[in-house]
């Protein structure tokens, strides 16, 4: 081992030797003092490059200028650049920034600066040379760092950890689990973030009670109130009472079952409390088993004579199979007729719940995540969830770990996160786009779901990604890109990239692109475009970066990509060149669909009736195509189409709770009275829009509509084939029609004009 990372320079040059052994030995006790040291460095070593390579080397060339010629003319390849880049950058911080530079970025530099040094021995040395292996830097006075720094050499250094083994706290051996001061890697507010984490223990839920942490981030939804008013009325009552508390995984049943028992535990004391996925009496019993032994005094035998109450909190997919079960069958008859005349496995209806003497029921399934508006969809729940992170109150662990993090390190991609997420612009427009996930992508949003979905867009995977004061070094991880890149992190964020705002293309955004790289400064550019007030404060970390030319590729595509994505999600002048029009009418037409309001869905009826002629392919008006095309002669018949709307409830709520997210939509054939019902949900929709505009279907696109194209084929019997048919030849423009006439049995062929 050497005794410092770049003791192979020492035989060619020794002056180089020395410089970068006090860059190393400086690195942990005065950071500041020590990169001035590594730039230097670089300096004298693109210097003496030029000289080797012959290119005329002027002492008023500014470092920056050298350093993009010699990338310009192929000395340096772009991964070389950015290691000589990022010392330059991380030398003129600490010249004068004094103290903004976390450890995490000397020791990329001290990495970046091996490279370099081992680079120029192999090409302008000794190809032949035995350079060793990369030796991590080492603080040479363990008992000195503070704890904060031992926490990360922990992690970027650990074979050096046993120099200060015995000195080292219990705090940094473990993720300490104590109060609201623990740290995780060394950050009070990745710990508290971290606790929202699918795989922390306080993602799971008992029912006896919520922790400090959960109360305060509990946000209460319409559920609540109607749950509580079953209670109230259970308890009230003199005979035997069942609520059913029905949902999917991880929606916050049990979660709310601990809140209640928190507000209103004397009544709740009234109820046995059983949670399906969380209990079970005997390990040789299956689910269906130990339902029906917790079940057993609301059989069909007992029912009239218990008294006994029951909370019995239950996932549906488990309440479905216990309805198909021989129990419910021959013992609980009563309980499978009122939850199938409920209606609560389909999720294309809302649960229709009667009144009964034993029995109540309240299904998280009726209500989404989201509200519908005459604006379109809001999310107050989500709304409420994200505040509670940012929220600038005493009784915020999220604000006050955010705090006390601010005052050790003024600026990490954790707290520009942080800081980001704070602004209500971007937390209003990433509720947009969790909501069209929800309605595209047709998923169960969970609390769980979210609350780990607001840990992935916060936190990088990496201590040196999370921990880095260099911006540029921040870019790939900050939040706009960790919301539409982090497809590894969940399948939830996979299917949030798929609304990327860089893949929209549009004049205006092209045109701010243009503007961004012939500006000359990113942070001018940024700052005429995105003009929220809450960005301004991270937007100025780009008025260090010098002139766009001076960049790598990675760099300009990575500061390309965050001011598209900031545009989206702040205030700025390309906001209205995001929009989606297709998505935005559909929850148009969502809302007035649930809301009863026919009237508004006269354009959606007119889109499907134009699309069924364009899906089989229309000669001409009223007039459809029963046969497969590709084929010379094609057989048409006449259909015309009558829209029969649902008749659906009228009400005039601005905010409706309770709704559908799809639409069904009722056609019939003339002369016929029956109808002919499609689902309508945003997928299909906009494809039909497509479609409307010109755009000719794949065979992708015709499995994807497979029930659309049912639909279709289910219209063609009723159509007046038997009476008509016109027949095209498709190559020559010809078309022929064929006429039946009932009076007097006969046919008659003729040429259409």
């Amino acid at each position: 081992m050497q005794k410092y990372a770049f003791e192979f320079i020492e035989p060619y040059k020794s002056g180089w030797g020395i410089l970068a052994e006090e860059f190393e030995n400086t690195l942990f006790s005065d950071i500041d003092s020590s990169l001035i040291k590594a730039r230097k460095l670089c300096e004298l070593i693109v210097e003496d490059i030029f000289r080797k390579e012959k290119i005329e080397y002027s002492r008023f060339l500014k470092h920056v200028e050298a350093l993009a010629a010699l990338r310009n003319t192929e000395v340096l390849d772009e991964t070389l650049f950015k290691s000589f880049d990022r010392i330059r950058r991380l030398g003129n911080t600490a010249a004068h920034e004094h103290g903004k530079i976390a450890i995490i970025d000397g020791l990329h530099a001290h990495r970046n600066l091996y490279e370099i040094l081992k680079w120029y021995v192999e090409v302008y040395e000794s190809y032949e040379a035995k350079i060793p292996e990369y030796q991590e830097a080492k603080p040479h006075n363990p008992q000195d760092l503070s704890e904060q720094v031992k926490q990360i050499i922990s992690e970027m250094v650990p074979q050096y950890m046993g120099q200060f083994k015995e000195e080292k706290s219990e705090q940094l051996q473990t993720e300490v689990m104590i109060n609201e001061m623990s740290t995780i890697q060394g950050s009070h507010l990745l710990y508290q973030l971290s606790k929202l984490r699918e795989s922390s223990q306080d993602a799971v839920e008992g029912y006896k009670g919520l922790s400090e942490f959960k109360r305060y981030l509990h946000v209460k939804r319409p559920l609540e109130e109607i749950l509580e008013r079953h209670i109230n009325e259970a308890v009230e009552s003199s005979v035997s009472q069942i609520i059913f508390v029905c949902g999917s995984v991880g929606d916050g049943k049990s979660h709310l079952l601990s809140h209640l028992s928190s507000t209103i535990p004397e009544k709740l004391a009234q109820f046995e409390i059983h949670n399906d996925a969380t209990e079970s009496f005997d390990p040789k019993k299956n689910s269906l088993d130990t339902l029906a032994e917790v079940l057993k005094p609301f059989s069909d035998s007992r029912i009239e004579h218990s008294n006994e109450k029951l909370i019995l909190a239950i996932n549906l997919g488990v309440l479905n199979n216990f309805l198909e079960s021989e129990y419910a069958t021959n013992d609980f008859t009563r309980i499978r007729n009122y939850i199938v005349e409920a209606n609560v496995f389909d999720s294309n209806s809302i649960s229709v719940t009667k009144n009964h003497p034993h029995f109540r029921l309240v299904n998280f399934g009726d209500y989404n995540m989201y509200e519908l508006t005459p604006n379109g969809p809001v999310s107050s729940y989500i709304s409420d969830l994200f505040s509670r992170i940012t929220n600038p109150v005493a009784q915020n662990p999220f604000y006050q770990a955010y705090k006390k993090d601010k005052q050790t390190n003024e600026i990490n991609t954790l707290l520009v996160n942080y800081e980001m997420f704070s602004s209500k612009t971007v937390q209003e427009q990433i509720i947009k786009l969790i909501i069209k996930t929800i309605i595209k992508d047709k998923i169960i949003l969970s609390s769980r779901i979210l609350l780990n979905y607001i840990y992935d867009i916060l936190v990088p995977i990496t201590t040196e990604e999370m921990m880095t004061s260099d911006f540029l070094d921040m870019l790939p991880n900050l939040l706009p890109n960790l919301v539409f890149e982090g497809f590894d992190k969940s399948p939830f964020l996979k299917m949030m990239a798929r609304q990327d705002p860089i893949h929209q293309r549009s004049i205006d955004v092209d045109r701010s692109l243009i503007d961004l790289h012939n500006n000359g400064s990113y942070y001018i550019a940024y700052r005429n475009v995105i003009h929220d007030s809450s960005a301004q404060e991270w937007i100025s970390y780009l008025e260090s970066i010098e002139d766009i030319a001076y960049l790598d590729k990675d760099t300009k595509r990575e500061l390309s990509e965050l001011f598209i994505r900031s545009c989206y999600l702040y205030e700025s002048s390309l906001q209205d060149a995001f929009l989606d029009k297709v998505y935005m009418n559909y929850t148009k037409y969502l809302y007035a669909y649930n809301t009863g309001q026919k009237r508004m869905l006269q354009n959606l009826y007119f889109d499907i009736d134009k699309s069924i002629y364009l899906w089989k392919g229309a000669p001409k008006t009223n007039y459809l195509y029963i046969d497969e095309e590709g084929h010379q002669y094609r057989i048409a018949e006449r259909l015309q189409l009558r829209n029969a709307p649902k008749a659906l409830p009228t009400n005039n709520l601005e905010v409706v709770e309770r709704f559908t997210s799809s639409l069904v939509l009722g056609f019939r054939c003339d002369p016929f009275e029956e109808i002919h019902e499609v689902e309508i949900d945003l997928s299909l929709y906009s494809l039909i829009v497509r479609v409307n505009n010109g755009y000719r279907l794949n065979k992708k696109d015709r499995d994807d509509s497979i029930k659309f194209i049912e639909f279709i084929e289910n219209l063609l019997p009723f159509g007046r084939q038997m009476e008509e048919i016109l027949i095209t030849d498709t190559e020559n423009g010809h078309a022929f029609l064929l006429e039946y006439d009932p009076d007097f049995e006969t046919y008659s062929f003729r040429r259409e004009n």
